[in-house]
């Protein structure tokens, strides 16, 4: 069985300049409690909108010579999708596990380990750690706590599925999962955000995405308790330090997704489970 890490970056984030930064992060993924998977660090040679430089830092240069199990290809920029869309091109064994992380998370060294698990239980759809509005089976609203945990569905001790699963706590797929069409669904259709463009695929395809939860998390009897546990659950153990202006979206999103990001949002609406 492969396993394959995969993530992006945007030129600020490679430069070290605070106390917990990208390489905090990569030495993360390196550090995984697992003895066979790689790393594939998808790193683009200029921003497609501002012409930035990515410069590599020496620690990732010496790094990426050092071991096998860090892969830094130099690709074109596709935006935040750049952590996924090239990794999927390049890789062609259908039963690869590929997992999909943020470049500014430090990550639990049983991720791995426990998206494995999830593999099994849940083995034809994506599975992540966080999502965007709880659904039924039907495509209907999921109301289990009345509040924000069925909107911002994380760290609640159950699973459901959702309409958009998000990257930035991790998501496992199988190569195979992606058809064809994903490859002109992301040319026709994608937009700064990932998470939207990816979910809406499966929507499409009609694919659940499930958001499960990690058995050794605290989980809040309470609203007000959730709010300060759902930051550092599993598999987060930190955020890194970047400056606000340094997020994702950044230059990302222009006029002509307003009618993209409506054109995804009939297919997560049209998108039922069942």
């Amino acid at each position: 069985m492969k396993i394959v890490l995969t993530l992006t970056t945007i030129p600020s984030r490679l430069i070290n300049q605070y106390n917990y930064d990208l390489e905090y992060c990569v030495k993360s993924l390196m550090e995984q409690n697992h003895d066979n998977y790689q790393i594939h660090f998808n790193i683009p040679n200029s921003h497609n909108q501002t012409g930035e430089e990515y410069i590599l830092p020496d620690w990732l240069v010496e790094l990426n010579e050092s071991t096998d199990k860090l892969n830094v290809f130099r690709t074109e920029d596709y935006g935040p999708i750049t952590k996924l869309l090239p990794t999927i091109q390049r890789i062609d064994d259908s039963e690869t596990i590929i997992i999909v992380v943020d470049d500014d998370i430090i990550y639990n060294p049983e991720m791995i380990n426990e998206h494995l698990k999830n593999r099994e239980k849940w083995p034809d759809f994506p599975v992540g750690y966080d999502g965007l509005t709880s659904i039924n089976d039907d495509g209907s609203r999921r109301m289990t706590f009345g509040n924000n945990r069925d909107y911002f569905f994380s760290a609640n001790g159950i699973y459901s599925y959702v309409e958009i699963i998000q990257h930035y706590k991790s998501v496992s797929y199988k190569r195979s999962m992606f058809g064809d069409d994903f490859f002109k669904f992301i040319e026709d259709n994608g937009v700064w955000c990932d998470d939207t463009t990816v979910s809406a695929y499966f929507a499409m395809n009609r694919v659940p995405r499930v958001v499960t939860f990690f058995e050794g998390d605290e989980v809040a009897e309470t609203f007000e308790d959730w709010l300060n546990v759902v930051g550092v659950s599993f598999p987060v153990i930190k955020s890194t330090e970047h400056d606000t202006m340094e997020g994702c979206q950044i230059f990302r999103q222009d006029d002509k997704d307003i009618e993209k990001f409506n054109k995804l949002n009939h297919f997560l609406a049209m998108g039922y489970v069942q």
